[in-house]
């Protein structure tokens, strides 16, 4: 008896797990990555490495003052991310990006000098929310403070 319910809680979590939306989820091997390339900018990304499983990007123009923030997100999300950081948080308005199969994609613009980024910046805390569901991530102060420093205008 114990082991069919065991069995039955185990196929009901596994179901459940598959009927999930997609969200933003940080995972054992990943890491921060900091690249910059002539004509595309600078990039802060969170995700598995030589990969395109990325949870978090961020983009700038050099000297732009504007941080551009993608994250994964479910179908029909709606257009807002959060991002917080310690005690700091802000909402930001949002476009929805193209759809990846199951999911989308989230963008938002940030000044290069707004609260949460330089609290990102200096803690390395940082969590992303799509749909009001939370994603923290491991900080990399030393990559944030020079992805800030290249996009402050």
């Amino acid at each position: 008896m114990r082991r069919r319910a065991a069995l039955s809680f185990l196929a009901a979590c596994t179901l459940s797990a598959c009927a999930h939306e997609m969200t933003p989820s940080a995972m054992p091997g990943m890491a921060w990555s900091l690249h910059q390339v002539e004509g595309e900018g600078a990039k802060l990304a969170y995700g598995q490495p030589y990969t395109d499983n990325v949870v978090l990007m961020m983009s700038c123009a050099p000297g732009s003052g504007t941080v551009l923030v993608s994250a994964n997100a479910p179908a029909g999300a709606r257009p807002e991310l959060t991002l917080a950081s310690g005690s700091r948080s802000a909402r930001y308005r949002a476009e929805i990006g193209p759809s990846m199969g199951e999911g989308a994609v989230v963008e938002a613009s940030a000044p290069a000098s707004d609260a949460v980024l330089r609290r990102f910046a200096d803690s390395g805390e940082l969590a992303v929310a799509v749909n009001g569901r939370s994603t923290p991530v491991p900080g990399d102060p030393a990559k944030a403070r020079q992805f800030l420093a290249t996009c402050a205008g």
